[in-house]
This record gives structure tokens, sequence and C-alpha cells, in this order.
């Protein structure tokens, strides 16, 4: 099991943490993760957001790389039908050449509405833009000149330099909450970023099994119970801060309601309640162990935790994640 941490340096106004400290310290917080084992750290992406949420994951991975040596840097997500994809290329190329191949690109299609309006991609080409982009930064990284006609990607005779450290490129693992991305997962990724229900799981399996795909699933999910030695207490200071974070989810999912759960999400925030978030996101180390060994029974091997929490120092999560690795990671490596 891949133990991985996410991080989306949000800075909510409330709370507010002087920006250029808060960076040093998550970067601190990456380094001290680093030591720890942890096998692999994630950045993830949205735009305009009050909390400033990370907005650009290859700048941060390049960061990241300059200060690290063994970790794994993956992007869950890079939200590809928002950007120029020859560019991806060029900026993850970059990465795995800082970091000596320690590239992961996790792509997703996006959702937020005002994104969208605001980059000026129609919603409707998301699925195409994701598909295509797939091609064209897999075609970028290949050895030679290269050209592509497709419905928005049109270029003769280019070649992206320099190449990805990893040949032929960066494992490209993919986002899915429902089964038509979860079966371009299994059609076109490395891997699996599956946010819903473990019945996607299934469908990844059987779609890859369909396709001829061969070698690992690589299932990544998220995980939300960490151990410590006073849950309660722990619940107490977390709490507000990860209930501003699952509020913010689903507004926006119940904003986008792209699936019937998206709404049901938004009518719960509407109520007053913060979808995903409770007292239950702390335990003993023996209920945590209890959940990575059923998440492992059902195919995941790869595990999701958020790093830090909006509006608190870095640092303060540091115990939690200790605890983590030394007393329930060896159970499973």
């Amino acid at each position: 099991m891949e133990f991985g941490l996410l991080y989306d340096f949000r800075n909510p106004p409330q709370w507010r943490i002087p920006p250029a400290e808060l960076y040093a310290e998550t970067l601190d917080h990456i380094q001290a993760m680093e030591a720890l084992g942890f096998p692999v750290v994630w950045v993830t992406e949205h735009h305009f957001i009050d909390d400033e949420y990370l907005p650009s994951v290859l700048t941060a991975a390049a960061a990241i790389a300059a200060r690290t040596s063994r970790v794994t840097i993956g992007t869950a997500v890079l939200l590809l039908p928002l950007q120029d994809a020859i560019r991806v290329a060029e900026d993850a190329a970059v990465v795995d050449v800082i970091s000596n191949g320690r590239l992961r690109l996790g792509l997703g299609l996006g959702y937020k509405l005002e994104e969208f309006d605001a980059f000026r991609v129609p919603r409707a080409s998301r699925r195409s833009l994701m598909e295509e982009g797939i091609e064209v930064i897999r075609a970028a990284w290949a050895d030679g000149a290269q050209s592509y006609d497709g419905e928005h990607y049109n270029f003769r005779d280019i070649s992206v330099t320099p190449k990805p450290v990893q040949r032929p490129g960066p494992e490209i693992w993919l986002a899915g909450r429902a089964d038509a991305p979860v079966r371009r997962a299994a059609r076109m990724g490395d891997g699996l970023i599956a946010v819903g229900p473990s019945s996607l799981y299934d469908t990844y399996r059987a779609a890859r099994e369909e396709y001829g795909r061969t070698g690992p699933d690589n299932i990544c999910t998220f995980a939300w119970k960490l151990p410590a030695d006073d849950p309660l207490a722990a619940w107490a200071e977390v709490g507000p801060h990860a209930r501003h974070r699952m509020a913010n989810y689903a507004d926006w999912y119940g904003t986008a309601a792209d699936l019937p759960t998206d709404t049901a999400m938004g009518r719960s925030l509407e109520r007053g309640r913060s979808p995903g978030a409770s007292s239950g996101m702390f335990g003993t180390v023996e209920e945590t162990v209890a959940e990575v060994e059923a998440m492992k029974a059902m195919g995941v091997s790869s595990l999701l935790y958020f790093a830090t929490f909006p509006g608190m120092r870095p640092s303060a999560t540091i115990p939690y994640f200790e605890k983590l690795a030394k007393e329930v990671m060896p159970q499973f490596t």
C-alpha cells in the first residue's frame, strides 16, 4: 500500500497566514514527510477562490522537486481542459528533469463553472479536450518531431525539449467520479484517482480487462482516518478547518451538479451540514489500520490523505503523520 499526502496551500481569509510564510512552511512540511518515509506527495489545483487554493500545480511541483530527493511528486489533479496540452507537456518534462524522474502526472476534467468561464473553455468540450490533450502530451514526450491532427490540436513537426527523464514519459493517472471517466482512465491512463464509491474500482478493473490493459491497476483514493492519542481533542482542533474544506467542495459540486450525488451535497450544505467532515477523521492506531486494511481488500493500492488543513499552520499536522508513519505504515510495507 502506498501512503500519499495531498497539499492545496489553502489560506482562508478568517485564518490568514502571510502567503510567503505558508508556502515556506508547507515546503518544510513536505521535507519532514519525506524524512518520515512517505513515498509520494501530491498537489491539487483550483482557481479564483478566496482562500487562495493552489492554482499552479506544476510550479509547486518544481519547487517540491528542488527541496526533496526521493518522493514521487504527483498532481491530483491538473485540470487539463483548462490548459494548453503542449505547454503542460513542456512544464511537466521540466519538472521530471528537475526531480530526476519523480513526476506522476494526474489529470482531471474539472467541474467548477467559473473556471471554465474565465478560461473561455466550453464545459461541453472538456471530454474531447481531455482525450486529445493526453494524446498530445504523450506525442510531445516521444522522441523526434511529432505531428497531430485533431478537433482542438493541430501541429506539424514539433519536438518538445527537454524530454522527461522517465521514458517514454511520466505515468499519467486520471481522476474519475463516474463510470465514463473511470473507463477513460482504464483505456488511456496508467492509474485511477477515484473519488466516490468502491463500485468505481470494479468498473475500472473490468474496463482494463476489456481494453486488454496489463500491469498493476494503480487505484488511488482518499483515506480519512488519522491516528491520534486523543481523537476527540484532535477533532476539536482540526474540525473547523476540515469543515471549511468540505463545505467548499459541497458548494462547488452542488453548483456544477454533474452527478445526482452532487445535488444532494449542495442540499446538505444548504441545511447547514458539511458533508464528509466528522469526528470520525481521527481514531486509534487500530482503527486506522482497520480502515487501511479494508481499502486494501477492495483493491486500492494508493491512499491520499489531506496533509494540511486550511487556516492551520502546516506544522500542526506533523504529530498525526508521525504517528501514521511510525505505527501504521510499517504494517503495510
